[in-house]
């Protein structure tokens, strides 16, 4: 597998960059709902955004051990069984760092990703759903995708954790070891990728009829879908990782570069994990918008700059003058004044300083 982007740098960069994201949107979904609405605003949406974010922190941590000690984005040491297939056979603290940290990075993905799209889902009940209301098709469809979802993050955490039985220890043996006592690892991963594509396709794409039904102008409709289709973003992350585990995860073990492998599947589960943690607090903050509008706060960064850019100017042309002034007063005290064949010569005696701030001698001609 070819080596290109996903370095220990990169690796380090977008697991440090993307947590940091989070916790801003997720402060900011809380401060907006306490703050700017009341605590009694807080809903299932908004604490479920929480244990997302403890687990993409768990899975930014287990990366960036990984790339600080080479055992993620990096090679790993020649196999020390001699042949072709001697890395079937060998092992060393790199590669089996490496594995466990693939391990418990997949299952705390697993998890961050069941509750991203259960709080998605119940975002959306709360805006389109009303309690005591006859039930309608997107009431029950809702319903249906949530009990999907919960199913759905049970089964294959479970499958993560009890990935070789009852000994996860096998999961970071030789990958002989691997391939012979943990056989369910590639369908259950594939399997994973490919239906949480499936499902973030459908539960980004889910509230768009119900937007075409509401009582606004189409670029009103337009706008709102808009922010709910910023989801594609993590959508898209997930794409690329399903596409990865389709094309290479089918033979992983016949690959001897596996830690390649296992670098890009992390480095765009991370990607997609900030991403979806992100977007998903970004409608949340529409009353934080029209509080503080983003043209009012570049006008304020604008006046801010504009008025020290004023003060210097001032404070500098205040320098200017009391230096003239001081020129001025320097000339007066410390310079004589001869006539001479009808010109008038200067001289500078009995300076009081180190050296005039003018030159020391000119001529004035009448």
């Amino acid at each position: 597998m070819p080596r290109t982007y996903a370095t220990p740098a990169a690796v380090i960069v977008i697991s440090t960059i993307f947590p940091a994201m989070s916790i801003i949107v997720v402060f900011l979904r809380f401060y907006t709902r306490i703050k700017i609405g009341s605590s009694s605003m807080l809903w299932i949406d908004d604490w479920l955004t929480i244990p997302a974010l403890i687990f993409e922190l768990v899975l930014a941590g287990l990366m960036i051990w990984g790339a600080a000690t080479k055992s993620l984005g990096d090679l790993l040491p020649q196999p020390s069984v001699p042949g072709p297939e001697g890395y079937l056979f060998s092992t060393s603290p790199r590669q089996i760092r490496l594995q466990q940290i693939q391990y418990f990075a997949d299952i705390a993905a697993i998890l961050a990703f069941g509750f991203i799209k259960l709080s998605i889902l119940f975002f959306y009940r709360k805006i389109f759903c009303s309690a005591g209301v006859n039930k309608t098709a997107f009431d029950v469809i809702t319903w249906v995708v949530i009990v999907t979802v919960i199913l759905w993050t049970t089964a294959f955490s479970i499958g993560a954790i009890f990935l070789c039985g009852v000994h996860p220890a096998n999961a970071w043996a030789t990958v002989a070891e691997v391939a012979e006592k943990c056989s369910a690892q590639l369908p259950l991963l594939e399997g994973y990728a490919i239906s949480d594509f499936i499902l973030d396709v459908l539960i980004w794409s889910l509230p768009i009829p119900k937007i075409l039904t509401l009582n606004m102008s189409m670029r009103q409709k337009i706008a709102v879908m808009g922010v709910f289709l910023v989801g594609l973003l993590a959508t898209a992350a997930s794409a690329t990782r399903m596409g990865i585990y389709i094309k290479y995860v089918v033979n992983a073990f016949a690959e001897s570069d596996g830690e390649t492998l296992i670098t890009y599947l992390l480095f765009w589960t991370m990607i997609e994990c900030g991403l979806g943690v992100v977007v998903i607090c970004l409608p949340s903050l529409r009353p934080l918008y029209k509080a503080f509008p983003l043209h009012t706060i570049v006008s304020g960064v604008r006046s801010m700059l504009l008025k020290r850019r004023w003060s210097q100017e001032s404070g500098d042309i205040g320098l200017y003058n009391v230096g003239r002034s001081a020129n001025s007063a320097y000339l007066d005290s410390n310079f004589d004044y001869h006539k001479y064949d009808g010109s008038r010569n200067t001289y500078a005696v009995g300076a009081h300083c180190s050296g005039p701030p003018v030159g020391a001698k000119r001529a004035l001609h009448q």
